[in-house]
Formats: C-alpha cells, structure tokens, sequence
C-alpha cells in the first residue's frame, strides 16, 4: 500500500466520518485494505524488500576469485561458480562484478601548458582527390599551440617524411616563432624506434628541431593518443567542421588548398574555444611574445635523390619521368623536389626545372631538351666508323678497302667487327682480320668464326660480352681496352 492511499483512508474515516464501504468505494480499493490500513497506526515504508537472488549463494566465492585474479573475465567466473551449482545467466554476473570490481579505466590528468611551450602536431586522413586523372589520397597536417589554441592546417597527397618536415616549418611560420617543444606521435618521419622516454628520434628531425632554436621533440607513448589530446581535438574538429558537408566544394586538391587558407583565419581561430572559454586568436597575442625567433634563413626541406639520366636523358622519380637535356644523358645527377617544382642540378649546376607532378606515370618534357634531343638524332658518319676501324691497324685498313669492292654492306661490318674487338681484344681481332684477308674471306662472320676456332684450340671459352642492366652505370666508367690475353696467360 502506498502512503499516499493509507493517508487519505484515515482523512476520510477522521474527517468525514465515511464508513469503511464507503471510502473502498471512493477510493476503489477492497475494504479488507481499508481495514488494513485503519489498524495500522504508521503509514507503510516505501522501500521495497530486497529480493534474493540466484547469485546471492555465490558471491562469497565470486569475491574470492576476483581478489585473487583481479583480470578475470565474467565467463571464467561462471564457469567456475557453475561447478558448485549456479544455474543464472552471465548477465547477472557481469553486474555483480561492476559493482565489486574496482574500475579499470584510465583516469587522465589535465595537462596544463604555459605560453610558447608546447606545439602539437598530427596528421589525420580526409579521402581521396582526383588529381588529373589519378586518384590520390588525401591527408590534413594539424599544428595546435596548447596554450592558446591556435591552430594551422595545411592539406598533402602523401606522409612522406619530406612533407612532414615542410609542413611543420610552415606551421612555424604561420605561429611567426618556435616554441620550447614539439610533441609528436611515432611516425617515422619522426621516431625511428621506441615511444615516450624511450623514443629515438630520425636524425634529419632532430637536425630541424636543432636549427629551429634547439626545440625540443617529444615524443608519445605507444598507442596512447590522449598524451596529445589537443591536436587529436584538433584533427576531429577539422574533420567535423571543416570537411563536413562540403563535398562537393572539394572536387579537386586546389579546392583543398583554397579551404587551408580560408578555414583557420575566418573560423577556427576567432571562434569561442570550448576549453578555454575565449578565443584562440586572442590567447595568442599573450602567446606570441613568449614564441622564440625564426631562424633568419629558412630550413631546407627539399627532398634531394641521387640519381642517374637514362639514354632517353629522363631523370625518374616518384613514378614520374622529367627531362633533361640530351648531352646530360649517363651522368649522375641531383633530383631536389619541393611540393611545387623538381630541380636537377649536376656538379652544382642547375641543368633542368619542372612543375612537380603528382599524377602517376607522366612524362614530363621541356620542347627546349625535345628539341635539342633530335638535334642529336644523328647517326656516325662512314668516315668516322672508316677511322675507328683502321685505328686497328694496317692489316684493318686492307680489308677495309677489299671489303669495299665486295657487294657486302660496308658498314654493317665493320660496326660487327668494332664489337668483336670490343669484347675480344684489338690484338686478337686484328690477327683474325689478317688471316680473313689472306684466304680473302672479306666477311665479319668469317672474322668471328676464326676466333671461335683459335679460342677452342687453345682449350679457352669464348668470352661472354658484358650486357648490364643499367647500361648508364658501367659507361660513365673509363678503362683501359681489356687485353683478354692477360687472362690467357693466368689460365695458362
């Protein structure tokens, strides 16, 4: 019976004198609890009586095993209280154990930073771009000051350690000074090994942190985000905010770019923040005296690759191939690529210059070096091969001129038997050349089967010609002309 219904009984039958039918009527109750309620002089307690339960037998022994196995799951639990006759369901369990089991969450502490100490910096993943017509992801860069929130955003097509770099050297130009710190996940543009306390750091990050007033790199414990809440705010609140419902403003990676440089000014920055309660762009007035200077020269983030010019005078990098000109062709150079344009320089010479591509498998050529690689689409002249091949000796100059009066293509030949004394020996070849001459055998296959048959009679194999790969990487190299009789006379 509720208090409510037991007070009103005793009005009725005090006050106004009904009858016990009477006020059952009135109040539609049974008369047997309107006697119940007159006999009883204290008004009924509203808590209810606690109904036993099934696990109730149990749970002396529930607690034993949580406090001697402090890990253990609900389901060991009822497996083992199920041998001594629990016949409930887990769920029953699993509340019991909220209850009993102290929590195992981890309680954070706010961190609280002074101004210019501490920068914090993230990447986060917004999706794919057509960029010309290759689909590339896209990835938001996220620079946070902790102490007033001012926050700078910059889009990339990749977390290449270069661009990491480039983007935190423009995140400190945009703060207009270098804070005490730099806090980072393990990324390995940043952390080679290790985490937190442990962490070593990439050479060329501690080298821009160095030359950056020595700021100092710190770096997070494994899989543990919270360590740098105010970025990880950062990167959700650019998702949200930003990306969210602008999708069909975003239908290219300049639209991106456009979105970098409106965003953080007109929004993120002057608006309340909900921690601090003011806003960002005026925290940082307090903040900006307290920022160290930039460095007067800015740090140099270019990627710089060795790499060698193909035959076609290409220099490739990132799936991409970019010109050269012609006569650079072989030689080593240095590929310098910013996110705007790739420079080649050789011997400290700056020799080519491109727009980057970001597309994949492009062919990227200046009409200067296509022109002036046809200006070279020259092939020897019969007076130059002439004097290659009497270089030989007197003996190649004769059959030069027999091999002339023959119905043979000269120069088809005497190309053959340049190679042959490529691979062979001047001498060899000149002493073949001489015995063809004498049966007057004026033929390149002729030289070459003499050679054969030399070779086998002195039990020697015939030497394989050397057919590289990469033919650029053995002809920048200047040798002697082999004497393949050296070998002869080591063997023999």
């Amino acid at each position: 019976m509720k208090p409510g219904v037991w007070a009103e009984i005793h009005r009725l039958k005090e006050f106004e004198h009904l009858s016990g039918r009477a006020i059952a009527k009135r109040l539609h109750c049974g008369t047997r609890t309107v006697r119940n309620a007159l006999e009883s002089q204290d008004p009924p307690s509203q808590l209810r009586k606690a109904r036993e339960s099934l696990l109730d037998p149990y749970k002396p022994q529930v607690i034993q095993l949580v406090s001697k196995y402090h890990d253990i799951s609900a389901v060991r639990v009822l497996e083992e209280i199920k041998k001594l006759g629990y016949s409930g369901e887990v769920s029953l369990l699993r509340k019991y154990l909220r209850e009993v089991r102290p929590s195992r969450g981890r309680v954070y502490q706010e961190v609280q930073y002074a101004p210019g100490e501490a920068m914090q910096v993230d990447w986060g993943d917004c999706g794919r771009v057509l960029v010309g017509s290759t689909s590339r992801k896209v990835y938001v860069f996220v620079a946070v000051l902790c102490f007033s929130r001012l926050i700078y955003i910059e889009f990339a097509l990749s977390q290449a350690k270069a661009m990491f770099y480039r983007a935190v050297v423009r995140a400190l130009g945009f703060f207009g000074g270098c804070p005490d710190k730099i806090i980072v996940d393990n990324l390995k543009a940043a952390v080679l090994e290790g985490s937190g306390r442990t962490a070593r750091f990439h050479p060329e990050f501690e080298a821009l942190c160095a030359y950056h007033r020595r700021m100092r790199p710190i770096a997070c414990e494994r899989q543990d985000p919270e360590s740098k809440g105010v970025v990880e705010a950062g990167v959700k609140y650019v998702k949200k905010n930003a990306l969210s419902g602008r999708k069909e403003e975003l239908e290219s990676f300049e639209d991106y770019q456009k979105l970098a440089e409106y965003w953080p000014q007109k929004i993120a920055n002057v608006r309340n923040h909900e921690t601090t309660d003011q806003r960002p762009i005026d925290l940082f007035e307090k903040e900006r005296e307290h920022l160290r200077a930039l460095p007067a020269i800015p740090y140099d983030t270019d990627e710089k690759i060795l790499a060698i010019v193909t035959p076609h005078a290409r220099v490739h990098f990132d799936t991409n191939r970019y010109s050269v000109p012609p006569k650079y062709a072989r030689k080593s150079v240095v590929l310098c690529a910013s996110d705007l344009e790739v420079r080649i320089l050789h011997a400290a010479e700056e020799i080519a210059r491109h727009r980057r591509s970001f597309q994949k498998h492009q062919l990227i050529v200046t009409p200067e070096h296509r022109i002036a690689a046809l200006a070279l689409r020259t092939r020897p002249s019969p007076r130059d091969l002439q004097e290659q091949f009497d270089a030989l000796g007197e003996g190649a100059k004769a059959f030069r001129l027999a091999l002339s009066q023959s119905p043979l293509k000269p120069r088809v030949h005497l190309k053959r038997l340049l190679e042959l004394a490529r691979v062979y020996g001047k001498t060899e070849v000149l002493s073949a050349i001489e015995k063809a001459f004498h049966f007057q055998a004026c033929d390149a296959a002729y030289v070459e089967n003499i050679l054969g048959q030399q070779r086998r009679r002195r039990g020697l194999p015939s030497p394989i010609p050397v057919s590289p790969k990469r033919k650029e990487l053995v002809e920048e190299v200047t040798l002697q002309d082999p004497d393949p009789g050296d070998y002869d006379r080591f063997v023999l």
